[in-house]
């Protein structure tokens, strides 16, 4: 017989062999998937009979809001509740990938003094008519929510920049601006007449050396509204120079039948101001005065006070700032 033949029939046993192992091994393959199918078909079952507890995310929605009614508090977007059932009621809760809403209606919700409550009574009411049979509701968070409301009653109150200012050093704060100046708060009855101004949430701003300007919100009790419930806060801050001006000496609280003469009868009042504001401060915008009350039989001077001053200036410094005085009998 030829090499070439006896080589081919050698390759077709082989061929032969090899297909048989591959077979053999496959079918054990399929033989282990199925065992595990059925396994798992079982364990299936089994969790289809068991209790289960699972957390839902749900999105939280107010209906049927009377179009009188004012909500003044912030109410949360969404609730987690965890829920418990066997398996086989809790499966449409386990398919569901995407948070289901949950509306609670207005007229449901206790009232008192303007604020209505979500608290266990009503979220049971809610999830008996929301949850499939034989799913029970385990806990809600959050369990209780106060909802504040104004029947449209409001009212303009200012805004108070609430905040550190801290320029470079040769710089001054001139100025805060506040754009709205005045904001519309809606609160509950019983509250809104105790709310006299509204403060921005605090603020820092260290070492400034240019006008700078920031969005800050509003800072407020729960239950109170503000429309808009931000401000725009123009920090202006400018170079500052040094000022020096002469003020004359007044006296107060002298009885009629007395005179008081201080010596020297003009003061120098020395500050810092910014450039901007410079030349439009002068000796007119300071006051400087003795108190006559102030002085006891002992005192060989009296004491120089500074009674008034222009807004904008900082570091104010008197001198002299005790005088030598005489007081003399009025005939």
């Amino acid at each position: 017989m030829p090499e070439t033949t006896m080589n081919s029939h050698d390759n077709v046993i082989k061929r032969t062999f090899r297909r048989m192992r591959i077979m053999k091994i496959n079918r054990e393959l399929w033989i282990f998937i199925l065992f595990v199918c059925v396994a798992v078909g079982f364990w299936f079952i089994q969790v289809l009979k068991d209790q289960t507890t699972l957390t839902v995310e749900y999105k939280l929605e107010l209906k049927d809001v009377p179009g009188s009614a004012i909500i003044t508090s912030n109410v949360p977007s969404s609730v987690s509740a965890t829920l418990q059932g066997r398996g086989y009621s809790m499966l449409e809760y386990i398919t569901k990938h995407k948070s289901q809403t949950l509306q609670v209606d207005y007229s449901d919700l206790p009232k008192v003094n303007g604020m209505l409550t979500i608290d266990y009574f009503v979220w049971k009411k809610v999830f008996s008519k929301e949850l499939n049979q034989g799913v029970s509701l385990v806990n809600i968070n959050p369990s209780n929510i106060e909802i504040y409301t104004s029947a449209g009653n409001h009212k303009q109150v200012p805004v108070i920049f609430n905040g550190q200012v801290k320029p470079q050093k040769q710089y001054l704060l001139c100025d805060i601006k506040m754009q709205p100046q005045y904001v519309d708060i809606y609160a509950p009855e019983g509250r809104f007449d105790t709310i006299k101004t509204v403060s921005t949430q605090p603020v820092t701003l260290n070492d400034i050396k240019d006008t700078t300007v920031v969005r800050l919100a509003l800072k407020t009790a729960n239950g109170v509204k503000c429309v808009p419930d931000s401000v725009t806060a123009t920090i202006c801050i400018d170079l500052y120079t040094t000022k020096t001006v002469k003020v004359p000496i007044y006296c107060e609280n002298i009885p009629e039948d007395r005179i008081l003469r201080t010596f020297p009868l003009m003061a120098t009042v020395t500050f810092n101001v910014s450039a901007t504001k410079y030349p439009t401060i002068t000796s007119d915008d300071f006051v400087a005065i003795v108190d006559y009350a102030t002085i006891k039989p002992d005192d060989r001077k009296c004491r120089l006070i500074l009674k008034g001053h222009p807004e904008g200036v900082s570091n104010i410094k008197l001198s002299p700032e005790y005088l030598d005085y005489v007081i003399e009998q009025d005939e």
